[in-house]
């Protein structure tokens, strides 16, 4: 079964290195909603584009607006060899700081 972790969660699990939290929300989304601090933006629409670039060393937390299309790039690393974890709730969840574009 595919890790989960809870919104509330995710500051402290991306606060260890070797761990990065991937936004993939497309990028009106950001402009209206902003975005985790340190997070990193790759949107899902072209997710497939990005994946070869990610370090396999890594562990990503992956984010969306709910959690649907997080689960779905979640499964892609998941498939292409990356250690990867859907964050629950995602941004509609969310409830701390965020920057803006």
């Amino acid at each position: 079964m595919a890790e989960t972790v809870d919104i509330s969660k995710v500051g402290d699990a991306v606060r260890d290195e070797g761990n990065v939290l991937i936004d993939v929300r497309e990028t009106p989304e950001l402009e209206e909603t902003g975005f985790i601090p340190g997070a990193v933006h790759y949107p899902m629409s072209n997710f497939e584009s990005t994946i070869a670039s990610l370090d396999k060393d890594k562990k990503y937390y992956v984010i969306c607006r709910s959690g649907k299309r997080s689960e779905s790039v979640q499964n892609q690393l998941l498939d292409n060899g990356y250690e990867a974890v859907n964050v629950l709730g995602g941004m509609s969840a969310y409830e701390g700081p965020v920057n803006h574009i």
